[in-house]
């Protein structure tokens, strides 16, 4: 068995977004969200927020709005996932298959409920999910990982596949694999045998 990790922020939900979204509305209304500095996804630098502040702003005060509804980090995502996820086994042996797993680092207190939340509109079928204190034991989980969250991309253990998606943060950051967006990836019908190749768990 084959397990595919896809984290959640700006790969599954637009969470970098949706912060700047709120943060314009509940701070800032004079900001412009266009001329932001995205080479980081430090959003408490992003937005010159001390930690304290930035602590309260994301997990107390306005942690529904982030977390539970932000929108989908593409349109027709939340379908598009599902029916791949369906079809993900399709002409695959038992020894071949391949199981998804959702996760996200940083996650804390109430983020997590209201993450659930997200995930119950999305309508996902994903079984697990897997939210740690500890961001590097999310490799711990999967063979492969699709992620844009730069810490995980940097420390990826030997023996394993990085994908990444891509965003302004982690330009600079190396994957075995890079796709523009998730739903970029879901539509390469070649992606599954470039990570899960057949036959590979069989070989000497």
């Amino acid at each position: 068995m084959n397990k595919i990790c896809i984290t959640l922020d700006d790969v599954l939900r637009a969470k970098t977004q949706q912060f700047g979204k709120i943060y314009k509305r509940a701070i800032d209304p004079e900001i412009n969200l266009d001329e932001l500095d995205l080479s980081t996804n430090n959003l408490a630098t992003i937005f010159n927020m001390k930690a304290k502040e930035y602590n309260k702003f994301l997990y107390e005060d306005y942690a529904f709005e982030i977390f539970a509804e932000a929108p989908a980090a593409q349109k027709m995502l939340d379908k598009n996932l599902n029916l791949w996820h369906i079809r993900l086994n399709n002409d695959r042996e038992d020894e071949d298959k391949v199981e998804l797993m959702l996760a996200n680092a940083k996650e804390f207190n109430a983020s997590i409920g209201f993450t659930y939340f997200f995930l119950s509109q999305m309508g996902t079928r994903i079984r697990e999910t897997y939210f740690p204190t500890d961001s590097l034991t999310i490799w711990n989980k999967c063979d492969v990982l699709v992620t844009a969250d730069p810490l995980l991309l940097q420390n990826k253990p030997e023996g394993k596949i990085s994908v990444k998606i891509e965003m302004p943060y982690n330009e600079n950051c190396q994957a075995d694999y890079t796709y523009e967006t998730l739903s970029a990836l879901i539509g390469d019908e070649e992606f599954l045998d470039k990570v899960c190749p057949k036959g590979k768990k069989n070989e000497k």
